[in-house]
């Protein structure tokens, strides 16, 4: 798309309430020519992380020393270059050639190139740190990618196996962080309180315990599982409470998250898990009999965590049942940071063409902090392609033991 000079609107951050403000008229951006403004992904990428150091280099071995000359060689070296002709006088240097012509004047673009590496340090400067720290990983990881909508929930990867053990982080994410955010903290009650006693979640339980035998023995999961959080999960859980999942697949999500009073799933919670869950797994437990044909579960304690599949995988399913997706807009960046653009929103959800997503300066000003480029999931696949590099990652939090003083029982007929 060219370069154009009707102004059209924008969501812009700002650090006071609301967090979001609409810009238009003459305040709204100018379409830029896609030409000059895109986002490169030149720059090498960043070195593989968890990687082993490199082995040293041997050391060199030292040369031997050189014997001294005796009196007779030195004497036969100075009469060998006593004889030596002295070098020959240099040429002339020939007549300078006339000057080329002046190469015609390439056309370079008016600011410095904006890089997707460059995203990390953009999400710093908003305040984003949680967001900045899981790209800064993607970008360094191994490559590994969801390549369906079933892969992208159960990682699961573009080989059909699950996702790697470097690409599991256990240790970014803190509860007492993530419940810091309202939205957050209402899920996280709603499981605590009402979701795990569900009829839903006692067949859960029935379905996990039926694969033991009746025994009077403690089970402890997490040691079963010898402290694999991806298999306790797989084992274990039976219930979970999802928080943003309304907003992550539907059309002009971006915008209803900058609309919404005080901007508030714009943020760095949204930045850095966007959709995830509360899941509850069983922890600590009695299994036994009770009748011929009825068995009884005595809960003494329950993990609860979060689980996210950070992942840039674009769902294959079709938009209103008729029109295929297309890809995620993510927001229109900078070095300072990013501004949503409505039309681009609409654009990224019907087409993955680059021709339809346009560079903006906002205000019609060009220069490096005013000229925003838009991002969305496919330039990260692409990018991956590109550089055999970025993986696709399954974040836990760290689980709070949720301990019953009065054991919860659940009874079921096998």
């Amino acid at each position: 798309m060219e370069k154009s000079d009707k102004r059209i609107p924008f969501f812009e951050q700002r650090f006071i309430k609301p967090l979001w403000a609409l810009k238009h008229e003459q305040q709204g951006c100018t379409v830029e020519d896609i030409e000059e403004f895109y986002i490169s992904t030149e720059r090498p990428a960043p070195p593989l992380r968890d990687q082993p150091p490199s082995p040293p280099a041997p050391p060199k071995p030292k040369e031997p020393a050189r014997p001294p000359k005796s009196l007779i060689e030195g004497f036969l070296d100075v009469r060998e270059w006593l004889k030596t002709p002295p070098p020959p006088k240099p040429a002339p240097a020939p007549a300078p050639a006339p000057a080329p012509a002046p190469a015609p004047e390439i056309k370079r673009p008016r600011v410095k190139e904006f890089d997707l590496q460059d995203v990390p340090g953009a999400m710093d400067r908003i305040g984003w740190p949680m967001s900045a720290k899981v790209m800064r990983k993607w970008l360094a990881g191994e490559l590994n990618y969801a390549s369906t909508n079933a892969g992208a929930v159960k990682g699961i990867n573009q080989d059909g196996k699950p996702f790697p053990l470097s690409m599991t982080d256990t240790t970014t994410f803190k509860l007492d962080w993530i419940l810091g955010f309202p939205r957050a903290k209402k899920r996280y009650d709603e499981l605590v309180t009402k979701n795990i006693f569900e009829p839903k979640a006692e067949i859960a339980l029935k379905s996990i315990c039926s694969r033991y035998q009746p025994s009077p023995y403690y089970v402890d999961t997490w040691e079963l599982c010898g402290g694999d959080i991806n298999l306790y999960h797989k084992e274990f859980q039976f219930q979970l409470s999802r928080v943003d999942s309304d907003n992550s697949d539907k059309f002009l999500m971006f915008i209803k998250g900058a609309a919404m009073p005080n901007g508030i799933l714009m943020d760095d919670l949204y930045g850095s898990l966007g959709a995830f869950s509360f899941n509850a797994a069983l922890g600590g437990f009695f299994y036994e009999r009770v009748g011929p044909t009825r068995t009884r579960i005595i809960i003494k304690e329950i993990s609860l965590y979060m689980r996210d599949v950070f992942t840039f995988h674009d769902r294959t399913d079709k938009t209103l049942g008729v029109i295929p997706n297309g890809t995620q807009y993510l927001g229109h960046w900078n070095k300072t940071g990013f501004i949503i653009v409505p039309g681009a929103t609409a654009l990224g959800e019907l087409s993955k063409a680059d021709w339809v997503m346009y560079p903006v300066a906002r205000g019609g000003i060009i220069s490096e902090s005013t000229v925003y480029y838009p991002l969305r999931n496919k330039d990260y696949r692409d990018w991956q392609l590109k550089h055999k590099q970025g993986g696709d990652l399954i974040l836990y939090s760290d689980r709070n033991k949720l301990r019953f003083s009065d054991p919860w029982v659940v009874e079921f007929d096998l």
